[in-house]
């Protein structure tokens, strides 16, 4: 399935279990762009963001949804300003999950859907806010060790989505509707409330992104 490029240039309710602190092989099951989100300080510009979300297969949870219980694989998520500047967090996650710089060329158009369904190392710590609450945060993506390569060689399956979701891709200039009602509500609603644009870029189709690891550099 062929997916729109996201491109980079140079909630009340009840407690969930925590992803546990530490490093957890994860999977890059959600690429949501959330467009222009207004700024909460008039004194900062508002910022086109991106939110992505990774299954954590090592870490099993249970849920209930309408009533119904269920059980599955962890999921954590980020929100990062849609940029690979010098300046910015996003390119230091990829750089680091990559285990190298961007090229020149990268940085022209960097489609950020190209992490969708890859694999990574996944630091999680926990962090206590204002409201007294701890929650847990992703603070960086790693490379595979060999390891950890030889055994998603011999069996694939460990390195693919369980979530009856499936792989999420979704940005408002390509409206998906399969995709936007795959979407959580509070996602849903951030996306509504975005700064509109009365023309947003053309984006073409991405590339199916592949099931192998030969190549050391993931995307």
């Amino acid at each position: 399935m062929a997916f729109p490029p996201i491109k980079a240039s140079s909630k009340g309710g009840k407690d969930f279990e925590l992803v546990p602190p530490g490093i957890h092989l994860a999977i890059c099951q959600s690429v949501v762009h959330l467009g222009i989100q207004p700024s909460n300080n008039a004194k900062f510009p508002d910022k086109d963001q991106v939110y992505l979300r990774f299954e954590i297969p090592g870490v099993r949870v249970k849920w209930e949804k309408k009533g119904e219980a269920h059980e599955g694989s962890a999921m954590i998520g980020t929100f990062f300003t849609l940029s690979i500047s010098e300046k910015s967090n996003l390119r230091p996650f990829l750089v680091g999950w990559r285990g190298k710089e961007f090229t020149p060329e990268e940085e022209d158009a960097f489609d950020i859907t190209s992490i969708i369904g890859k694999v990574c190392q996944l630091s999680v710590i926990h962090e206590q806010g204002n409201d007294g609450k701890t929650r847990a945060k992703i603070q960086g993506a790693f490379g595979l060790i060999q390891e950890q390569k030889d055994k998603l060689r011999a069996d694939p399956r460990l390195g693919q989505v369980t979530s009856p979701d499936g792989l999420i891709v979704y940005t408002p200039e390509s409206h998906d509707q399969v995709m936007w009602e795959r979407l959580p509500e509070w996602l849903q609603k951030k996306i509504d409330g975005r700064v509109k644009k009365e023309a947003g870029p053309d984006y073409s189709q991405s590339q199916v992104p592949k099931d192998d690891f030969d190549d050391d550099i993931p995307f």
